[in-house]
């Protein structure tokens, strides 16, 4: 009996009694925050004034900045191109693990590209890399973590749709990824490591920017509090008491404040990202976003965030292609809207237990009998193994 449903049960309901109880203050803390929204809303000039004196001010920052778009504008559906071309990409790993009888590490990018307006059917790659020794061990000989190989397969995902853009692509060109374009958020990795795929990702967007193809990162429910944060700068700039004070426990997420304000296929206005910390690195790439709601219906609202390079948010024809491609992309799964070129390269790299197993043997198999660093299972593994 894996659970023990009786005790479970006993603490069930005072677990519910927490949930409303914390929605309830969630939902009082949005309102307020969303009367802040149209205040600001009003006083654009002002918004954007406390934003830009906490960039002077602040050596850690994580907001939004209003950009040429009123604040509170919701933008319906554009007319999609009759021809164009959307690559996805996705990813999946396998992460060396200590209790395994050899450590290894692995990364498989998939890779999904229609051309809309053609006859042809669409293309798919699949890029399976096993990682060297000395790309998943630390220079103290730790094997590396999660997130550091995450890392690894954000780049391969970049890298791959770098190789896969050719002269036959029809314009536009949209490439899509999923999550953040930026890879500030793998906040665990410091140092010259963060710095060096941030680089290598802004030099990526440098030369996509030369022949005019768009990156997009789409994050489905997203998280974030970005909108949040840029009020309470405002709202501390607008009081005498000071920020430390005024300062919330709570953050009010970002799709909360938008989600009664957009309808099915309408976009929000358009945002900068601000994300700094000490150092900074000059090669990084600036990006902007916007929330969409792809639901296909009202009252079933789903917000997503796309997140697009900076120098493709000042082009409205840009923006709109980016709008109408991803939004359409999505309805294919009608019932839970989602990029259908995403899902597809998922499904294409997603490794499950079984490749596992099935590597790990391919790779002891190899290897000549009593090898010095193979050893068997832990004990633990093992006997979990069994289950």
């Amino acid at each position: 009996m894996p659970i023990n449903y009786a005790s479970v049960e006993n603490l069930a309901s005072k677990f519910v009694e927490q949930s409303l109880q914390r929605q309830a203050e969630s939902d009082q803390l949005a309102a307020q925050m969303s009367a802040v929204f149209e205040l600001a809303s009003g006083t654009p000039d002002q918004l954007c004034q406390s934003i830009e004196q906490a960039e002077i001010t602040e050596t850690k920052l994580y907001t939004a900045k209003p950009m040429h778009e009123a604040l509170l504008s919701s933008f319906p559906l554009p007319q999609q191109p009759d021809e164009f071309t959307l690559l996805a990409a996705d990813g999946s790993q396998i992460v060396p693990s200590r209790h395994r009888a050899l450590q290894f590490g692995l990364i498989n990018v998939g890779l999904f590209k229609v051309r809309f307006g053609s006859s042809q059917p669409p293309i798919i790659d699949l890029v399976s890399e096993l990682l060297n020794l000395d790309e998943i061990f630390t220079p103290d000989g730790s094997l590396i973590s999660d997130d550091d190989i995450a890392l690894q397969r954000d780049l391969r995902e970049r890298r791959l749709i770098r190789e896969n853009i050719t002269s036959e692509d029809l314009p536009p060109v949209l490439t899509v990824t999923d999550g953040p374009l930026d890879l500030f958020y793998r906040s665990s990795i410091q140092g010259g490591k963060n710095q060096q795929a941030q680089s290598e990702v802004y030099q990526l967007d440098q030369r996509l920017e030369q022949e005019g193809v768009i990156s997009a990162g789409y994050i489905d429910k997203p998280g974030s509090a970005m909108l949040d944060n840029m009020l309470e700068i405002f709202q501390n700039s607008q009081s005498a008491a000071s920020p430390a004070s005024e300062k919330k426990k709570r953050r009010v997420s970002d799709r909360a404040l938008l989600s009664r304000r957009l309808m099915p296929g309408h976009r929000s206005a358009l945002f900068e990202i601000i994300s700094r910390r000490t150092p900074v690195n000059p090669q990084r790439l600036h990006c902007a976003f916007f929330y969409l709601n792809v639901a296909a219906d009202a009252g079933a609202e789903w917000l997503v965030r796309v997140e697009i390079p900076f120098w493709s948010s000042q082009k409205a024809e840009l923006v709109n292609f980016v709008h109408a491609a991803l939004y359409n992309d999505a309805q294919v799964l009608d019932t839970h809207p989602y990029p259908y070129a995403l899902h597809r390269a998922h499904e294409l790299a997603l490794v499950r237990q079984a490749e596992y197993e099935e590597i790990e043997n391919l790779l002891l198999g190899k290897m000549p009998r009593e090898t010095r660093g193979v050893s068997s299972r832990s004990n633990k593994d093992h006997w979990k193994g069994q289950k």
